[in-house]
This record gives structure tokens, sequence and C-alpha cells, in this order.
């Protein structure tokens, strides 16, 4: 998978959830008993930066130190599962570099979204990701923005829901052309 630098930048910023654990320190990934997962762990003589099946579970896991193969420490991960990607050409481009992800804890959604922005110069972006409940809602700060032209996004609950690219949406264009015209000339 190869990104354009703002591209895979973008992509960290928005997968970044950080979530507390019962001591007090912070994660990224929860397991079902609520220990966080640790990243990167050693398995096989691997690192692994994921939650991955096989080994102790069929379903996705991850260990809860730092070395599985000395600890033996591990637990089921959490969260939805999402197809992410993100391409600043097309959703063909984007869905060519799309990987399977498991979500972060307390992301239940799975996000699709276009975007066309620009004043001067028009810039497009095309994003699969996990999201959240609260980022869900008919107020999107991806899309509420001035310099926004068209933006569309589509959340859904189950895992893998996001497969399909979003069609293009007239409608949708045209509130948003018509805020920014109001915006750059009201």
């Amino acid at each position: 998978m190869k990104l354009s630098l703002p591209a895979a930048l973008a992509v960290l910023a928005i997968l970044r959830e950080v979530c507390g654990n019962k001591d007090g320190t912070e994660c990224e990934q929860r397991t079902e008993d609520g220990k966080c997962c640790v990243f990167p762990f050693t398995f096989m003589g691997e690192k692994m930066h994921f939650c991955i099946s096989g080994g102790p579970s069929e379903d996705d896991w991850c260990a809860t130190t730092d070395d599985f193969d000395r600890d033996g420490e591990w637990g089921r991960c959490t969260g939805v599962k999402c197809y992410i990607c993100s391409s600043d050409v097309s959703w063909s481009d984007c869905e060519n570099q799309q990987q399977a992800h498991n979500c972060p804890y307390m992301h239940d959604q799975c996000l699709t979204l276009s975007k066309e922005a620009g004043v001067t110069n028009t810039s497009l972006l095309f994003l699969k990701r996990c999201t959240s409940n609260t980022q869900c809602t008919a107020y999107n700060p991806t899309c509420d923005r001035p310099d926004v032209l068209k933006c569309d996004f589509s959340c859904c609950m189950g895992d893998f829901c996001n497969a399909a690219s979003l069609p293009c949406s007239a409608v949708g264009s045209f509130v948003h052309m018509a805020a920014w015209i109001f915006y750059m000339y009201g």
C-alpha cells in the first residue's frame, strides 16, 4: 500500500483513538475483558502491529504484554471491523489500497467519505475508516467548513459494511456549494 505523505498523515491522525486502561494508562485497542493490547508484540518471533487471528484464537486477538512468546498473555480484540483507505485521486485508487482493519475500542461504526474542497485549487479526498457514533451526525466537522465544495459521508454498523464507495450526490453538492457561495459573497 502506497500513500502520499499528506494522505498517510491524515489517516494516522484520524485513526488515533486513545482510551484509558483500568490502571490509568492509555491504550489504542482493548481486549474483551478491558485490558490494553500492547503493540508491537512478539508472536512466533515476529513483531505484530495489529490484532491477528490464528495462534491461541481463531478470533482476532492481541498480546497484553510486549512478548506473547515469553508470557502467553492475550485477549480477544474489540471493535467493529472496517475497510480503511485514503486517496486524493479517486474511489478506485482508494479501494485498490484498502485494508481490513480491527477498529479501536469505542469505534462502533464504519465511515465512507468523499470530499471536494478548495477556493483557488481544488483538492479531493476519498476515505474509508473507523469512526464513532458521535462523528456520524448531520453535523460532520470534516464536511462543515467554508472551503468544502462537496462532501458526502455515510456511516454504517457491522463488520465491513463500508465495502462500497459512495455514489455522487447532486443535492449534497448543491447545498454545500450554496453554503460556500453565501460564506464568500453573502
